[in-house]
């Protein structure tokens, strides 16, 4: 992972994206870091899900205030202006998902820096005091706590139970539902209206256990916890906490797996070029191989 500087960031690393060599749909997936007392640059572009690792700190989002810690995912509408500062002791870490490659091959990309990335020393909270809301004024959800999730988990054992084959399955010892979409379209948003990024939920394996084997075009994983590996067209690749994980877009058939002693959890990224094509072919679509997760 090479970290560099940029008007809009202190530090800011690739990590899955055309210009590290993964073969995306123009899509990228980012980290950044914010030091404690700074703000980022403020910019536009197209639309972006972000997830705050570590850090404390706000969001200016469309002029209006977005509060966060970790756990807390962002959702940035297409072309909304938006800064973040930390107002923690300690450096922010957040992940970034873009489509930026994508808009631009179609000839719609525009990105538009506003302002660069500066010491803050207070003053962009004198101007934004206080979070009043997690929603924007045209009612879509920006933003959203862990805690806030829903727990997939609790809701089956509850007795609530998906209605459809494979998203009420056990297909991971825990699924909580961020931004929503789950490897399908999906009403379960939490009020969020992502259509080109989503990052959409954190898996968890119990140790000695897979998820399900499945195949369908391009996502995403960034581990949070843990280690252990993934079987992707047949090929294995280990991963531990900080590591990305590409699954490329030719309908990819792969499955997640725990070999450890603990638990490990992962944040799964999408985006919306995927919908397009599954709706021009059905050959597109997911396919299922195994329902269930397993111990192993």
């Amino acid at each position: 992972m090479k970290w560099i500087e940029t008007p809009q960031d202190v530090r800011a690393a690739m990590l899955i994206g055309q210009a590290t060599g993964f073969p995306t749909q123009g899509t990228a997936l980012l980290k950044a870091q914010i030091p404690a007392g700074w703000r980022s640059g403020r910019h536009s572009h197209g639309e972006e899900g972000i997830h705050i690792l570590t850090g404390t700190g706000f969001s200016v989002i469309d002029g209006v205030r977005y509060d966060w810690k970790p756990g807390t995912t962002l959702h940035i509408p297409y072309g909304a202006p938006h800064q973040h500062v930390n107002t923690g002791n300690d450096t922010a870490v957040y992940l970034s998902a873009v489509t930026h490659d994508l808009d631009f091959a179609v000839k719609l990309g525009r990105l538009e820096q506003l302002e660069e990335k500066a010491r803050d020393g207070g003053e962009l909270a004198r101007r934004h005091p206080a979070e009043s809301s997690q929603f924007a004024a045209d009612g879509r959800r920006i933003s959203l706590h862990l805690e806030d999730a829903i727990d997939e988990r609790a809701r089956r054992l509850a007795g609530h139970e998906h209605h459809k084959p494979g998203k009420g399955a056990h297909r991971h010892a825990g699924i909580w539902i961020l931004m929503g979409g789950s490897e399908s379209p999906s009403d379960e948003t939490n009020g969020f209206r992502a259509k080109a990024v989503a990052i959409t939920n954190i898996f968890e394996e119990a140790p000695h256990s897979g998820s399900h084997k499945h195949a369908h075009t391009e996502a995403m994983l960034y581990v949070l916890e843990g280690h252990g590996y993934s079987m992707i067209d047949g090929k294995r690749v280990d991963w531990q906490e900080g590591d990305a994980v590409h699954v490329p877009p030719r309908m990819t058939v792969h499955e997640h797996l725990n070999d450890s002693d603990a638990r490990t959890r992962t944040l799964r990224i999408e985006f919306g070029i995927r919908f397009f094509y599954e709706a021009l072919w059905s050959g597109y679509e997911k396919v299922q191989e195994k329902l269930e997760a397993s111990a192993r």
